[in-house]
């Protein structure tokens, strides 16, 4: 591949971005806590385990330490402390939970948008790592 193929190659649209950024628009059309919604991702879910189900890919040995497993430890116990202390004390303005500090930009189909390509670029960037 020379210089010219990569950087067309980096400019363009990937099959799985294009996908994943139409998947993205239907998907925020659903308003959030609902069953269409709950479907959209299911569906999702679905399709990317039958993907590695059938791709298969050969077992690998753990190169992660405890090093770079703590972090992530972490960030989990702390986000579920965070939600867990929110609900319990009320889930209000005095306590908010994620879910109530990210609804009214969910509420509009712009940000129901943003949240999924955020969403879906996380789970790629973790899948990728």
């Amino acid at each position: 591949m020379d210089a010219g193929q990569v950087a067309a190659r980096g400019r363009a649209l990937g099959r799985w971005e294009a996908l994943g950024l139409l998947y993205a628009v239907a998907a925020a059309l659903c308003r959030p806590l609902t069953a269409p919604a709950a479907v959209v991702v299911i569906l999702r879910g679905v399709g990317l385990l039958m993907w590695a189900a059938w791709r298969q890919a050969p077992p690998r040995r753990a190169a992660c330490s405890w090093r770079c497993v703590f972090p992530w430890v972490a960030l989990v116990v702390l986000f579920g402390g965070w939600e867990l202390t929110a609900g319990l004390w009320g889930n209000d303005s005095a306590h908010p939970t994620f879910s109530l500090l990210v609804d009214p930009v969910l509420e509009t189909y712009p940000g129901r948008l943003v949240g999924w390509l955020a969403w879906l670029a996380m789970g790629r960037w973790l899948a990728i790592r």
